[in-house]
């Protein structure tokens, strides 16, 4: 099989928010896609401006035609697109002009699917007719109604048509595989990229899953990537000052927070800090002018909020490190820090069961330590001479 073509949805109004877009993921986008309200806004003159910018890639205008195709077409074709869509509910005279259209400059024309009710007869008439290539699109709609292209791209492949096939619709990481698998020649993907904190980013990755090149170990390191880039960058600097403003540093957590709060504990012994981990029989009373830092995903277990309270009540400081926006500890703290957003912590393949926010939460308490180390100018011959010598 073909290795498949990525397709990048320029969806933006702004004209030069769309080059600029292009520009981050050049190097790993095959299609730039100038989507249907981006090229009603700004016309033929996007068109050139790409062209001129990337000429080696190829630039398609989603033009959704519906009437009139070798005229509407003609234009955008001779300002140098390589693909234009016609909808296949336009009929197939329509169909027939931007085809028309595009083998007059020796550029390719798309059917898109969208709402067709007979998507294979449609297809298959399409591609008689001499169309490029077929577009199984699941609209932004039909997405919101939890639609997905699916089913429609596998029934597409599987009528061994001689055209491309192309795919739209709410495609991401996680599911780039699956297109491929299902016979996908495009994928075309939009908000995954032009959504994401680092759209050049987003675009590798999408590249290497397309590719076959993602493996879990990149995806675990990829998703703690993105979560820690959706983190508050003052953080760092924020928890600093609490701990050296704190007289003494109390941390807890449960479960597997519970050991990454021992992994804290830890390196900010290793640091200088007279820190404890809360239920250690060694562990001393907290008192006005401490610091508890509770580390806990839901904010919500019933122990951890026992010594929430208590470290109120006795006027310690609280800090909460956690995966939600609103929690029962996080009332009561004095801060939080939220790791990451709330939405990228549904179901991610390859992490089960959380593990999304304890690796997110070590990273960046370790990336803290290694700040506090720097800041401080602590040499690691210190740090050693602290660390354990009866193990």
């Amino acid at each position: 099989m073909a290795r498949p073509l990525i397709q990048l949805a320029l969806d933006s109004l702004d004209f030069d928010q769309t080059l600029s877009l292009a520009e981050q993921t050049a190097p790993y986008i095959d299609i730039f896609e100038i989507g249907t309200p981006c090229i009603k806004h700004n016309g033929v003159e996007l068109v050139k401006a790409l062209r001129t910018r990337f000429p080696n890639k190829l630039i398609l205008v989603d033009l959704k035609t519906m009437d009139a195709g070798e005229y509407e077409a003609t234009p955008f074709y001779a300002a140098g697109a390589d693909i234009c869509t016609v909808l296949g509910v336009s009929g197939m005279a329509t169909i027939a002009g931007v085809i028309k259209a595009a083998k007059a400059h020796q550029a390719e024309a798309q059917i898109d699917l969208i709402n067709v009710s007979d998507k294979l007869a449609c297809a298959q008439a399409a591609a008689e007719l001499g169309a490029n290539i077929i577009g199984v699109h699941t609209g932004l709609d039909a997405q919101a109604a939890g639609q997905t292209p699916f089913a429609d791209l596998a029934a597409i492949a599987s009528l061994g048509l001689k055209v491309r096939v192309s795919v739209a619709g709410g495609i991401k990481p996680s599911t780039v595989r699956q297109v491929v698998e299902s016979g996908a020649d495009i994928i075309v993907v939009g908000a995954a990229i032009y959504g994401a904190a680092s759209p050049a980013e987003a675009a590798r990755i999408i590249r290497d899953a397309a590719d076959g090149k993602a493996t879990h170990q990149q995806m675990v390191i990829d998703k703690i990537w993105s979560v820690l880039n959706k983190t508050e960058d003052s953080n760092a600097e924020r928890l600093t000052r609490m701990l050296d403003r704190a007289a003494r540093i109390f941390v807890s957590g449960a479960g597997r927070s519970g050991l990454i709060t021992k992994f804290f504990a830890m390196r900010l012994m290793h640091s200088g800090y007279d820190v404890s981990v809360v239920g250690e029989i060694v562990t001393p009373s907290i008192k006005r002018g401490d610091l508890l830092i509770i580390i806990s995903g839901s904010g919500e277990t019933e122990q951890l909020i026992a010594f929430t309270k208590k470290a109120r009540d006795i006027g310690a400081d609280i800090l909460l490190i956690t995966a939600k926006e609103k929690s029962t500890i996080g009332d009561l703290a004095d801060g939080v820090f939220q790791i990451g957003q709330p939405e990228q912590y549904g179901k991610v393949h390859g992490m089960p069961m959380g593990t999304v926010f304890e690796l997110s939460t070590l990273f960046f308490l370790e990336a803290l330590i290694s700040h506090i180390i720097h800041e401080k100018g602590i040499p690691e011959e210190e740090m050693r001479s602290r660390h354990a010598n009866m193990e």
